[in-house]
């Protein structure tokens, strides 16, 4: 007998021993801390590469929030072999804002599609709040998402909101339109977006009969002043909703219609920024919804407008005019040095024309460090860059007395000096107006 219960004591600590092991090893697993991706590899290795553009028609910025199905494009097999484009992209609702947070480059587009007015939290007069707070974002991700902007992301934002027709009925079943008249204008009148007015856009499907509404179909003939749009010509937006209502905020005006109605705006952000457009069909072959996604991919993969003299000045002109400030991260000087580098010199010639044009502007050129070196030394060549981007002003004809400088060194950071992106970041030119 005691032999037996011996045995079982044994039995039984065996067993409790293993449980603890496996318990030790569990605990180990959830409290290591989690893996930082590493990013600083060659982007070969990571994306594949892309050697039939059609493919891309699977995904952004081919998207809608209705069902997309067998969209083969409308042009040739020629034309889409010779797109060699990757890029990485998510929806809002799927994004590891805190991944994002440690690897800025594993998102180069984050897009948001149009949304439900009933799921839509107007929270206040702020776009940017409403949307993360529609989409479950603490205020920390929603500011991780702006430094993203600001570290060179984009942010596509198609449409805005919309209801149905069931949203209609009321619970005995009867139908009151006006109800949701009055909710749509109210969810989406006095909105600003990074402290700009954003236009609003309404309009409804025509009703058959009590259920029933005939899919709205609009037509616009469009215009831009950038050359690189010129050559769409016509769109067509579709809804088979009751009520729409389409953001676009007051910005660089990339299209508009015929009439002067803003159809695609850009918001520049630090070194990214982000771009509204109507969501405007792209599947009929008949119009050039398709053809404006892809130029919109290629421009803002490319950067084009600080390439194109004329597209820069718009944004500089709309900066200027909105927020009274603009701000050059892309200034080059020599190292340790404030020799302003030659094709740097071509960057100025914007602000040039700017202050030509409004001839009562007077402006300060305030330079800024990161915190390499000391804090003194920061300070003087932050103040020896502001002047030598003066004296490049000067030379292209703007009078001295219209041009103050100030340098500020490394006392107003706009991001970490931690990192190789973050310090690229601090080191720059800002052009404030401080006379109109």
């Amino acid at each position: 007998m005691k032999s037996y219960i011996f045995g079982c004591i044994c039995i039984v600590l065996l067993f409790s021993g293993c449980a603890t092991k496996n318990e030790l090893a569990f605990e180990k697993k959830v409290l290591s801390p989690e893996a930082v991706e590493i990013y600083d590899v060659s982007v070969d290795n990571v994306w594949p590469k892309v050697n039939n553009g059609r493919q891309l028609l699977k995904g952004f910025p081919f998207i809608s929030y209705k069902p997309i199905i067998d969209f083969g494009g409308k042009f040739s097999n020629q034309f889409y072999s010779k797109i060699d484009y990757r890029y990485k992209f998510s929806n809002i609702k799927d994004v590891d804002f805190w991944k994002l947070r440690t690897n800025p480059f594993a998102e180069d587009f984050i897009y948001v599609l149009p949304m439900w007015a009933n799921e839509f939290k107007r929270v206040s007069n702020d776009l940017f709040e409403d949307i993360g707070y529609t989409y479950n974002l603490s205020s920390r991700e929603q500011e991780i998402l702006k430094w993203w902007i600001g570290e060179g992301g984009i942010l596509w934002i198609e449409g805005g909101i919309y209801s149905t027709r069931y949203d209609t009925f009321k619970k005995n079943g009867e139908i009151d339109s006006k109800a949701i008249n009055r909710k749509m204008i109210e969810k989406s009148r006095n909105l600003k977006f990074f402290d700009r007015k954003v236009k609003t856009y309404i309009y409804k499907s025509k009703r058959l009969d009590f259920v029933n509404y005939e899919p709205l179909k609009l037509k616009y003939r469009v215009k831009s002043y950038i050359p690189y749009f010129q050559d769409i010509k016509n769109l067509q937006l579709i809804t088979k909703n009751f009520m729409t209502v389409d953001f676009i905020p007051k910005g660089a005006y990339l299209l508009q219609s015929k009439s002067g109605k803003p159809l695609v705006s850009f918001i520049r952000y630090g070194k990214g920024g982000v771009v509204f457009l109507r969501p405007f069909e792209f599947q009929d072959k008949r119009y050039d919804g398709e053809f404006l996604r892809w130029k919109l991919i290629f421009f803002l993969l490319n950067r084009i407008y600080l390439n194109s003299e004329s597209t820069a000045y718009q944004i500089v002109e709309d900066h200027f005019n909105n927020s009274k400030t603009f701000t050059l991260h892309n200034l080059h000087f020599a190292f340790d040095s404030y020799k302003l580098l030659p094709k740097s010199i071509e960057l100025l010639r914007p602000i040039t024309k700017y202050l030509n044009k409004y001839t009562n502007v007077k402006i300060r050129i305030e330079g800024n460090t990161d915190n390499f070196g000391t804090k003194k030394y920061n300070y003087v060549l932050s103040e020896n860059r502001a002047n030598s981007v003066k004296k490049e002003l000067i030379k292209m004809g703007i009078s001295t007395s219209r041009i103050f400088t100030a340098g500020y060194g490394e006392d107003r950071p706009i991001a970490t000096n931690k990192t190789a992106r973050g310090r690229a970041l601090n080191r720059r030119v800002k052009f404030r107006i401080i006379r109109r």
